[in-house]
């Protein structure tokens, strides 16, 4: 027994003493016999080149790179171009479909030319299809890698233009939360022009179930379960024909989007971000611009039937459509929007909620075409703490008949319709409700910070208190004096800042300068309050040199 023990741990050791690089050509001359000879830890190293292929891991924990990820030319010379599959029906330029987990890496690579997989998916929680999924990569069989600082171009599905997860795959006739999620990671990388369309092409290899694409996903699909981390991503140009032409989370899906930027994007609802079917994502700190939805909403975020998202601190700007061009929040939906900037939207509202109750608080939404935030259809949100100021044709907040929302510690100012209406009267003096300038920086230069004179500092609601970690659209502390401020930003000084301008600078030095050293009370230099302006205050001032207001300009 003890030997055999010990020829265990012998071959182990000397597994991992063989575990190395394999390069790509030489001696490999395709990266896919690179991985069919590799073992777990291994990479497989690729040179610059065209490599006219399609890929699969299998199960392997390597990582597969170019020479050097974190060089854009190298990363633009090193392709893996996926349009020529040995087998028709797995046309995805990367599989991972034997349940690889983040040890599995794929980095540094332009990947083009994939045309997705055929893949049994569970919709809706009761009905299956045929999906042709993961143009560039197609991820299913619980497998979570690591996909990292690649670039994705000119890839197209039915679903996932770019990247298609399919999680797990649930009981169809038990319609309850998934028990394990699968987690992928999804960060640093680019995708540009990827595409989700119906009409591309190829036929299912069989009909056993019917095919049901519909073009979801231009850059992004996580489907059922999948709570991938997708941050640092740049989201640009891509297209879906129905849902989510950044990004589509369905059935069950959270993780987190964050530190993004999605940009001009196109759908026909959800442009930027599509979430349904009881998703519960965390949508923090990304920029969302540009994106064109149609008719049925959500230029920049949008949520659907019993979805409950936190959508915090992004700025959501420019995006279009005449149902929401901000963000909409539809069918029994819930969840919180929060600490945002939401801005110069075109065509409809900034929010728009029908049939849903979620929370609005503390976000500035100024300048969008149409009316701040519109409740439709038995709607009831809470609506806290929040600048609607500046909407273009209609109200800070229209509110339909058999609408009720709770309105409460907001400043709605200067919208052309009014403040509320039509089903609700003006709600000016009424539970913390103001309507005067907010006093922003620059609005002109999209500056939505209020300077120190504003009348939304500390006019938010009195008994307030931020969920954990929970700051505001800067990144700052949410309360800083003893009651938060109305809108987004949280207006933060510093007491160095002798003269309120937001910075310290050669102003104060000057001041210490005049006050050098003085003695007395009441110096406005003497920091540390020894009645004296000495060497301690400078050096008091030298740790605050060029500290910067978040509403500095």
């Amino acid at each position: 027994m003890r030997r055999s023990v010990c020829v265990v741990i012998l071959l182990f050791c000397t597994h991992t003493i063989w575990a190395g690089t394999l390069y790509v050509p030489s001696p490999y001359n395709t990266i896919q016999s690179a991985i069919d000879n590799a073992i777990n830890g291994d990479s497989v190293v690729v040179s610059p080149g065209l490599y006219l292929e399609n890929i699969d891991f299998k199960g392997k924990s390597i990582t597969v790179c170019s020479t050097d990820p974190n060089d854009p030319n190298i990363v633009a010379a090193t392709i893996i171009n996926g349009s020529s599959p040995p087998d028709p029906n797995f046309g995805s330029a990367v599989l991972f479909r034997t349940g690889e987990d983040a040890n599995s890496v794929l980095s540094g690579f332009t990947i083009t030319g994939g045309t997705g997989s055929w893949l049994v998916v569970a919709w809706d929680f009761d009905r299956i299809y045929w999906n042709r999924c993961g143009g560039g990569v197609l991820c299913y069989n619980m497998s979570a890698p690591t996909i990292t600082k690649n670039v994705f171009t000119a890839n197209i599905a039915g679903q996932g233009g770019g990247i298609y997860v399919y999680g797990n795959p649930v009981d169809i006739n038990n319609p309850v939360d998934p028990p394990v999620h699968v987690c992928p990671v999804i960060t640093d990388n680019t995708f540009i022009e990827n595409s989700a369309v119906v009409e591309h092409g190829f036929t299912p290899p069989d009909t056993n179930y019917p095919a049901d694409d519909h073009g979801d996903g231009g850059a992004i699909v996580c489907f059922q379960g999948v709570d991938a981390l997708i941050s640092g991503n740049i989201i640009a140009g891509n297209h879906a024909r129905y849902y989510g032409g950044g990004i589509h989370l369905r059935q069950w899906s959270n993780g987190l989007v964050s530190e993004n930027e999605i940009i001009d994007n196109n759908s026909a609802l959800g442009a930027g971000v599509h979430i349904t079917y009881s998703s519960r994502p965390t949508i923090r700190d990304n920029l969302i611009k540009g994106n064109v939805a149609g008719s049925l909403g959500g230029g920049g975020i949008y949520v659907y039937y019993l979805s409950q998202p936190l959508i915090e601190q992004n700025i959501i700007t420019n995006n279009s459509s005449m149902n929401a061009a901000g963000i909409a929040v539809y069918y029994t939906s819930a969840g919180t929007v929060r600490d945002n900037l939401i801005f110069a939207n075109n065509a409809g509202a900034g929010i728009r909620i029908t049939g849903s109750y979620p929370t609005i608080a503390y976000n500035t939404i100024a300048s969008n075409y149409k009316n701040g935030i519109e409740c439709t259809s038995n709607s009831y949100p809470l609506i806290a703490g929040n600048i609607i100021a500046s909407n273009g044709t209609g109200y800070g907040i229209r509110v339909e008949p058999n609408n009720t929302p709770v309105i409460k510690y907001n400043d709605i100012w200067n919208n052309a319709a009014g403040t509320t209406g039509p089903a609700i009267p003006d709600q000016t003096g009424l539970n913390g409700n103001i309507s005067v300038d907010p006093c922003f920086v620059n609005p002109d230069a999209n500056n939505f910070h209020i300077d120190p004179n504003s009348p939304c500092v500390n006019a938010g609601d009195p008994n307030f208190s931020p969920a954990t970690g929970q700051a505001d659209i800067d990144g700052e502390e949410r309360i800083f004096n003893d009651v938060v401020d109305m809108g987004a930003d949280e207006m933060i000084t510093n007491p160095f800042d002798l003269n309120s301008d937001g910075v310290v600078d050669y102003s104060e030095l000057a001041a210490l300068a005049d006050e050098w050293l003085l003695t007395g009370p009441d110096l406005q230099a003497d920091f540390n309050n020894n009645q004296t302006v000495d060497w301690f205050d400078f050096t008091l001032l030298a740790n605050q040199w060029f500290w910067y207001a978040g509403w500095y300009e």
